[in-house]
């Protein structure tokens, strides 16, 4: 669980910095539409791996805690709990 978790935080932040280089290249200063686009595109395949490992993440939760949790909840403890669901598996 702990390195679904890193993994999360780590495509996180990869999906954060290609959305600050699609802002970048549409600036005024260096618009570059084709370049902001790639890396939008970049973004979006980030998000969709990030969305899959969520849903392990919180099917991972669900099996740990016997259906006690369900994955709604689960998925909206990965995502408002972080610090405290790092915490427990760590």
């Amino acid at each position: 669980m702990r390195d679904l978790l890193n993994k999360m935080q780590v495509m996180e932040n990869e999906m954060e910095l290609a959305h600050q280089q699609s802002d970048y290249w549409m600036e005024e200063e260096h618009f570059d539409e084709e370049k902001s686009m790639r890396f939008e595109q970049e973004a979006d395949v980030i998000y969709e791996e990030l969305y899959r490992i969520f849903d392990k993440a919180a099917e991972k939760i669900v099996s740990i805690t016997s259906g006690q949790i369900n994955k709604a909840m689960a998925m909206t403890m990965i995502r408002c709990r972080r610090s405290e669901v790092e915490r427990i598996f760590a």
